[in-house]
């Protein structure tokens, strides 16, 4: 059975009757992730009004746990929304409004993007230059796992959830509070040059090749960039490390977290093939560890890259931008022949969404459950059903839609009568 995707604002503002009527109209929903910490993110993204929520408009991501733990044993803590403090704790009330129904709750955690508190700066994310990356924590620094394996007990003892959905188990992209590329030329914290320099990997090899890379798109060449991503042999041990970074986070969280709370499983939010590389995940490694994943082949949002932000930051004339997309395309191996005015206008073709599953597949481990995300906001009904077929037509096992609390009401309704036609028909 299909998921969706539930905010904190969501539950508190809107009410559990409310929204579970809402996912009961669309028929195929079985599983609710629950956000139990936002990110810096405008809701919806990246502009809209919330369509049927009752006290906001719009919802800005603070970074915040929306559970109420003591972790004041841990080096890194992360900060407690106030309103939770205060008693309005939504996975509290979701798990009431569920209990004894059909619906499967699964906590979803950002682990490594958020407002942290403590010893941050030995754990935070420094990119070629020694610059701090803010709100990010490294998959190397010493004190992450243990920070979320003691959270990862403390909610399941306090909610008795084992299985969990972890997001940003990653390096920084170039989007968030603002557009900044060097995000994606991390991390040269200690921990991780002393990580690099035991595998052989020099880490001032490593920035003079970055260095080059980043002079030439500062010039406007974009052709060099794509060339050293994809032949150097340098950045491709780099890209390799960070890729085993990430794994090795995830398993030392995993280890750590089953022997000292027994049972526990993770279920993985990744990046779409096309850019899960160049982001420290790697497909083949991570489904040794998990056997459940999501993705977001959300092809009228460049696969929920934020295209143009990238594009903007480097190009500032018609031809320039051209000339960075066609890079930006063949650096992510995203063959379509389109302009990037026609991108700005439509996105992606929708070959994207089966493409992107299909790669899943391959990369993934055999067995593996794949969750194709569903763009559900910013989009009209038959661009929805559009996607969904097209995930259907693909190599995926289920839905995962995002999210409920930017959806309009005319594309709740879409997928209730789109899987209610699907009824009559078997």
């Amino acid at each position: 059975m299909a998921g969706i995707h539930l905010h904190p604002h969501d539950i508190l503002d809107e009410g559990m009757d409310d929204i579970l009527q809402r996912i009961d109209g669309m028929q195929n929903v079985e599983h609710l992730f629950v956000e139990l910490n936002t990110i810096f993110e405008r809701n919806p993204y990246p502009v809209g009004v919330l369509p049927h929520n009752p006290v906001h408009k719009s919802v800005m991501g603070n970074g915040m746990l929306h559970v109420n733990i003591d972790n004041s044993d841990t080096r890194l803590q992360q900060k407690i929304d106030p309103g939770v403090l205060a008693g309005n704790d939504p996975l509290r009330r979701v798990q009431q409004a569920t209990e004894g129904s059909r619906y499967k709750v699964i906590p979803w955690v950002n682990i490594l993007n958020g407002d942290f508190s403590g010893d941050i700066a030995n754990n935070q994310v420094i990119d070629y230059r020694g610059r701090v990356i803010k709100y990010w924590l490294c998959p190397n620094a010493p004190d992450v796992a243990d920070y979320w394996q003691k959270t990862f007990s403390r909610i399941k003892t306090l909610y008795g959830y084992d299985t969990f959905l972890i997001d940003r188990i990653r390096f920084p992209d170039w989007a968030g509070k603002e557009v900044n590329p060097a995000g994606l030329f991390t991390c040269f914290c200690p921990h991780c040059q002393q990580a690099m320099n035991a595998q052989d990997l020099a880490p001032e090899v490593v920035k003079d090749e970055l260095d080059k890379i980043a002079a030439a798109l500062a010039e406007g060449n974009f052709a060099y960039p794509v060339e050293a991503f994809r032949d150097n042999p340098v950045i491709a041990r780099w890209i390799a490390f960070r890729q085993q970074s990430v794994t090795g986070l995830v398993e030392r969280i995993l280890k750590s977290a089953k022997e000292n709370i027994g049972d526990i499983h993770f279920w993985l939010d990744l990046w779409p093939p096309a850019y899960s590389w160049i982001l420290g995940q790697d497909y083949r490694e991570l489904t040794r560890l998990s056997g459940t994943l999501k993705h977001f082949p959300y092809h009228k949002l460049g696969g929920g890259a934020d295209v143009q932000g990238l594009v903007n930051f480097f190009a500032s004339d018609e031809a320039a931008h051209e000339s960075a997309f066609e890079a930006f395309k063949a650096l992510f191996n995203l063959p379509y022949s389109l302009s990037y005015e026609d991108f700005k206008a439509s996105g992606f073709p929708i070959d994207f969404v089966k493409e992107q599953n299909d790669r899943v597949r391959r990369l993934s481990q055999e067995g593996t459950f794949i969750f194709s995300g569903i763009q559900m906001w910013n989009l009209p009904p038959e661009q929805l059903l559009e996607a969904v077929r097209a995930a259907e037509a693909s190599a995926c096992d289920d839905l995962l839609y995002y999210c409920y609390g930017w959806a309009d009401q005319a594309l709740f309704d879409a997928i209730g009568e789109y899987e209610q036609h699907k009824g009559t028909e078997k």
